[in-house]
């Protein structure tokens, strides 16, 4: 159920934008394409280090590690370091996106998210899970990042079974969108297990339609978490420009959210935060971000507490 805010753009700006993409997708030789989109590096860290208020983790904040391999896109196995919540009433999960190494490293990633959520009156537990992601081949990336959540099923499987009195949420950003769903569908559709409590999209990287009904990751959505929310910005120049030229024309759902005249699952909603993010880390910026919309989503009986507004009165 898309809830879109009417947003007016220029037709012009759209009309030449369009045309370009159109141009690199018709015309465009994958040298191009690779070379545009390793561009996006300098823009990441840009954005995401020199823009972002990167908190400095604690040594023992917790993450959970993929072994990169010798290719950087995986090898299989998973480790853990710091102190990994136990006990917890419910523990955020935070999949962090790509170029994951230009962009501050997922323990800081993880440690920022943390504090933001403190900030927003959140004393939720959390922890980071880190994939191989900091290779310039996109199209690799999203493979690999799709991999690389489906490995982690079996540890949020293990994890769960250890504490099954937590409830855990997904907080993924980016490329981690892709990871998320990939996690989703192995855990729910694949393993059997229950979903999640909820799945936050920030500034997701995937395509609008992948979370439609008929979409690609459609069926991960439905069935894998009980709520899932898409915060995205018009303002995000790398999804709504760079991830087109990587993905030849084809708009994220972080940049739009979903297509206004698609089926999207019912645990599905669309929130525009164009009016607070100007940027594609700054989403969970602790002094500049959404992550305080995002608590204020919370359904009633989350421990990081926010009120709902009513928002899902009629879910339950």
């Amino acid at each position: 159920m898309s809830e879109h805010s009417d947003m007016e753009r220029g037709s012009r700006s759209q009309i030449n934008r369009r045309s370009v993409l159109q141009g690199i997708a018709a015309g465009g030789t994958a040298a191009v394409g690779v070379g545009a989109m390793s561009g996006t590096a300098s823009a990441a860290e840009e954005q995401c280090v020199a823009g972002l208020n990167l908190v400095e983790p604690a040594e023992d904040y917790p993450v959970v590690e993929r072994d990169p391999g010798v290719l950087g896109i995986g090898a299989g196995g998973l480790s853990e370091s710091g102190a990994i919540p136990q006990g917890e009433e419910e523990v955020v999960v935070y999949i962090h996106g790509w170029l994951e190494l230009f962009t501050g490293g997922a323990k800081a990633q993880g440690a920022t998210v943390q504090q933001a959520l403190r900030n927003a009156g959140s004393d939720v537990a959390t922890l980071a899970y880190n994939y191989p992601s900091s290779s310039p081949n996109w199209w690799g990336q999203k493979g690999g990042a799709e991999k690389s959540g489906r490995e982690f099923a079996s540890w949020l499987q293990d994890y769960r079974a250890e504490n099954p009195e937590t409830d855990v949420r997904l907080i993924v950003h980016s490329l981690g969108a892709r990871a998320g769903a990939g996690l989703l569908d192995e855990l729910v559709n694949v393993m059997g297990e229950a979903p999640v409590r909820s799945l936050d999209i920030l500034g997701g990287a995937i395509s609008r339609k992948a979370v439609t009904v008929d979409g690609e990751f459609g069926d991960a959505l439905a069935n894998g978490a009980e709520e899932v929310n898409n915060y995205w910005s018009s303002a995000d120049n790398i999804l709504d420009e760079i991830f087109q030229i990587g993905e030849f024309g084809t708009e994220a759902v972080g940049a739009k959210g979903a297509p206004e005249d698609a089926e999207t699952p019912e645990n599905y909603n669309d929130i525009d935060v164009t009016g607070i993010v100007d940027g594609h880390c700054l989403y969970y910026d602790p002094e500049e971000g959404c992550m305080e919309t995002v608590v204020e989503n919370f359904p009633a009986g989350f421990q990081g507490g926010g009120d709902s507004g009513g928002f899902f009165d009629d879910w339950f």
